[in-house]
């Protein structure tokens, strides 16, 4: 009996326990449970799925005691930082919701140009951090997206031609696995996890604590021009986005956005259907800038506008202000997306479709992005380059019954645009209503690699996959 003493000490210790969590507990029987489950959702409308229980974190520790007891107790783990994937697909049933939007402790090193971040720091909180060593970060296009899902998912973000999808710039990340143990994963320990959560999104198989970020030298002077044009002139505007695609430096970014955005005095549901341009120069000096900006200037855009503003010179956190369309709003109801590399016929497509069949609401938009993801090498990485171009558009609603009529909606666009699609971004797809493209965001040898070390490395399904997936 004195020789199994250790092990059965060894066993106590290492199962869960709710008493010894320091944050709030909130269980599906307490009287403000429906407050806190709809307050783990970014949108207005929420899924109708309910955890058994959620665990705000207010350490690691509590992550760690939060997952061994799901363990222990046979309850599947979501994982939420801030409850901006458009899927809510931290809500599931039965299951443990662990949320980390409290942890976000930022370390700034500015000799190495790395940080270690934690999971809740908000993208524009986090380049004001950087911004005053120097230093930058591909961060989300909406200020107010966590880091957490936006990493974990590949990250879409400014200036992504030049520095690349952001989850490329993790060099290092803090795990607590399926075991309940805190490991690291880098290039030297557990690289099969790196690799891993470089892009698997919402089907990442261990919680993230904490994640070591390469950074790089903060642009001196970002410049933007923005220019609004009929849609009825969008032949050329394709036409010209597409030349600049292939002829820019890759520290000019380039978005146009099919939307209901002029005269931007007036009401939505008054305002012309346009398409807006933004092109950002991340330059070094004033005459850098102007000189990325030329290939613009110089095309037929500026001439087919309705309405622009040019060459403003700006600081990275002004870049989250001001936007065209509500990147950030509550009222989305159907998000979807493709990489293309036809972005053109992709974005006519998307808005003929919109002036012959008009979504519920005049909120509604497509966004693309031309040259966006250049192509650089993804071996390192479960997210997968599938082509140069990203177009995604979203259908919002101002009530519950405009819900299904969106879907439907979706479900005829998502047809329409088979034949132009090379892939999907992992972000910003609804896998409960289409679970084909979750596999359609990586190659296939990437695919199966994922599905090997989910087997690996929670064996018992302790961490939700992907919605529309066991």
């Amino acid at each position: 009996s004195l020789a199994l003493a250790p092990s059965l000490a060894g066993a106590r210790q290492l199962a869960g326990s709710l008493d010894a969590i320091r944050g709030k507990i909130i269980r599906r029987g307490d009287a403000d449970f429906e407050s806190w489950r709809a307050s783990m959702v970014w949108y207005l409308f929420k899924p109708r799925r309910y955890p058994r229980m959620i665990v705000r974190a207010a350490s690691e520790q509590d992550v760690i005691e939060a997952v061994r007891y799901a363990r222990d107790n046979g309850l599947r783990i979501t994982v939420r930082a801030t409850g901006h994937n458009p899927a809510r697909a931290v809500l599931r049933d039965d299951g443990l919701l662990i949320d980390l939007s409290g942890l976000r402790e930022v370390e700034i090193d500015s000799a190495s140009r790395t940080a270690w971040v934690q999971p809740g720091i908000r993208s524009e909180e986090f380049i004001e951090l950087t911004r005053h060593h120097g230093l930058a970060f591909p961060a989300a296009h909406t200020g107010i997206v966590g880091l957490g899902g936006y990493l974990t998912g590949g990250g879409l973000g400014w200036n992504m031609p030049e520095w690349g999808i952001a989850c490329h710039s993790i060099l290092a990340a803090e795990i607590i696995t399926a075991d309940g143990e805190k490991v690291l994963a880098s290039a030297d320990e557990n690289s099969d996890l790196l690799w891993a959560l470089r892009g698997a999104g919402p089907g990442f198989f261990a919680a993230i604590v904490r994640y070591r970020l390469q950074l790089f030298p903060l642009p001196q002077a970002i410049t933007k021009s923005k220019y609004l044009v009929p849609v009825r002139e969008l032949d050329k505007v394709t036409a010209a986005l597409e030349t600049l695609a292939l002829h820019k430096q890759q520290r000019l970014e380039l978005l146009a956005v099919i939307g209901r955005f002029y005269p931007p005095g007036k009401p939505v549901e008054e305002r012309e259907l346009v398409c807006a341009i933004s092109a950002v120069a991340f330059g070094d000096t004033r005459d850098d800038a102007l000189s990325l900006l030329e290939p613009v200037d110089s095309s037929v855009i500026p001439a087919l506008s309705v309405l622009k503003k040019e060459h403003v010179q700006m600081s990275f956190p002004e870049l989250f202000e001001g936007q065209e369309t509500d990147y950030s709003s509550p009222l989305r109801t159907a998000v979807e997306n493709i990489w293309t590399d036809q972005p053109g016929a992709a974005l006519k497509a998307l808005a003929e479709r919109i002036q012959q069949t008009p979504p519920r609401s005049p909120q509604s938009f497509v966004l693309s992005a031309w040259g966006f993801n250049p192509g650089k090498p993804d071996q390192d990485m479960s997210f997968t380059n599938t082509a140069p171009h990203y177009v995604s558009w979203y259908l919002m609603a101002s009530s519950e019954a405009d819900i299904e009529p969106n879907f439907q909606w979706m479900d005829e666009a998502v047809e329409l645009l088979k034949p132009l699609s090379r892939g999907h971004y992992i972000n910003e797809i609804d896998p409960a209503r289409y679970p084909a493209h979750v596999r359609e965001c990586f190659a296939p040898a990437k695919w199966e690699r994922m599905q090997q070390l989910r087997k690996k490395h929670d064996p018992q399904n302790v961490f939700h996959a992907w919605l529309g997936h066991t």
